[in-house]
């Protein structure tokens, strides 16, 4: 068996009490049954035991897991100690921990029979602190399994499988290597590489849906001339005044914050309200529809913060973006994946600025990034809420996207 991976991923370990927005704060953890029952039975001190036998709440109708873990009031963990780490690994070690807290935020995924595909989601700070640390890009890996991951062994993954019923199967490795060519092309401002995968995507979601996935390897070869690439992103940038751009930006960034007052958790919520007292977001009845009010002159300021960070450290952005490329189910639609993305990079163009201080570092930079992240990977909102309301209105259009990328 093969693995496939981002090159960063071996890298990666947990840096406990130096992390700057811990998953063991906000985040309920489910747990399996054989898992929950192992904890009941833990062989282990009495404040330890104190704290198991008040800490899980059971799930009595998910056909997956079986508990949760309750969380303190204020969003923490109840294994999470005084010195910040957890007291099941610091008593009993990482083998003792659930399945979701001994992986996190490492995500394993098969591809067909013989292959697993492996990354990091950047929702954890270190994750995108080791993003930070490749300015030369990421490089994707091919190596024989060892055979040592247990999760593994036992057919435990962590991202859906992409299977051989997919229409585009065949071509899978050609549609991921051509969009991450596509993103790394540093002859091409980030916008303009986001415009080019556009146009890649929507023709390659065009092939897969004809049943003509075997012309995908001559477009991506296509797109390896620059002439032509540069014509393409040409002709999609949109023409736009400053103060079009930031109500189509805004309105989106408004309908994810609505729903995130709704379904999300306490974290995601935090965020949002955050970006949307800066902003100086109000809503006010108007002839039976709801007007929204914000700042122009704080949105330009934050997207300028924006701009500086990509022009200046470009990699951060690229490889955020393949990062999340990397994760993306096709099965799904190459084209929502897309879309989804667009809405993302419209979300951390004015989302991050918002959690930055004037004379921020490297590591509060890291974490302003997760954060927007967070806002969109975490919450589902724009692979369930917003992509429904643009297919609703078919406006998930190329065009569309464009607006909210340049």
């Amino acid at each position: 068996m093969k693995v496939v991976k981002l090159a960063y991923y071996d890298e990666f370990h947990c840096i406990g009490s130096e992390c700057k927005d811990s998953c063991c704060k906000y985040w309920k953890i489910c747990l399996f049954k054989n898992e929950y029952l192992y904890y009941q039975k833990m062989d282990c001190s009495p404040k330890l035991r104190s704290v198991i036998d008040t800490a899980f709440r059971q799930l009595r109708e998910n056909e997956i897991y079986y508990a949760e873990m309750r969380l303190r009031e204020n969003g923490d963990c109840p294994f999470l100690d005084n010195d910040s780490l957890c007291m099941i690994q610091k008593e009993s070690g990482e083998d003792a921990l659930s399945y979701t807290c001994n992986t996190f935020p490492r995500q394993n995924g098969r591809v067909g029979e013989n292959t697993i595909r492996q990354y990091c989601t950047a929702t954890c700070c270190h994750v995108t602190e080791l993003l930070m640390n490749h300015p030369e890009g990421l490089a994707v890996v091919e190596e024989e399994y060892d055979g040592k991951n247990k999760y593994i062994n036992n057919g435990l993954f962590s991202s859906p499988a992409i299977t051989k019923q997919w229409k585009g199967f065949a071509f899978y490795w050609q549609l991921l290597n051509a969009q991450i060519d596509i993103l790394q092309n540093r002859a091409f401002s980030i916008s303009e590489r986001m415009l080019i995968l556009g146009y890649f995507c929507q023709k390659a979601d065009e092939y897969i849906n004809n049943n003509t996935p075997y012309k995908i390897p001559s477009l991506a070869n296509m797109l390896l001339d620059k002439e032509l690439c540069k014509k393409i992103a040409d002709s999609l940038r949109p023409s736009q005044s400053d103060d079009s751009a930031a109500v189509k930006s805004m309105n989106i960034l408004i309908m994810m914050n609505s729903r995130a007052q709704i379904f999300s958790s306490a974290h995601p919520k935090k965020l949002f309200s955050q970006v949307m007292d800066r902003l100086d977001c109000t809503f006010e009845e108007k002839d039976a529809q709801t007007a929204v009010n914000f700042s122009a002159a704080e949105y330009k300021k934050l997207c300028k913060v924006f701009r500086q960070i990509e022009n200046e450290r470009t990699y951060i952005i690229e490889n955020l973006l393949v990062n999340l490329v990397f994760s993306n189910d096709p099965q799904q639609g190459v084209w929502n994946n897309y879309f989804i993305l667009a809405v993302f990079y419209n979300t951390l163009k004015i989302c991050a600025p918002v959690f930055l201080s004037e004379n921020y570092d490297d590591k509060e930079l890291a974490a302003a990034l997760t954060y927007a992240v967070k806002m969109v990977i975490n919450t589902h909102l724009a692979e369930k809420g917003t992509l429904n309301d643009f297919v609703e209105k078919h406006t998930h259009t190329l065009p569309y996207a464009a607006f909210l990328i340049c």
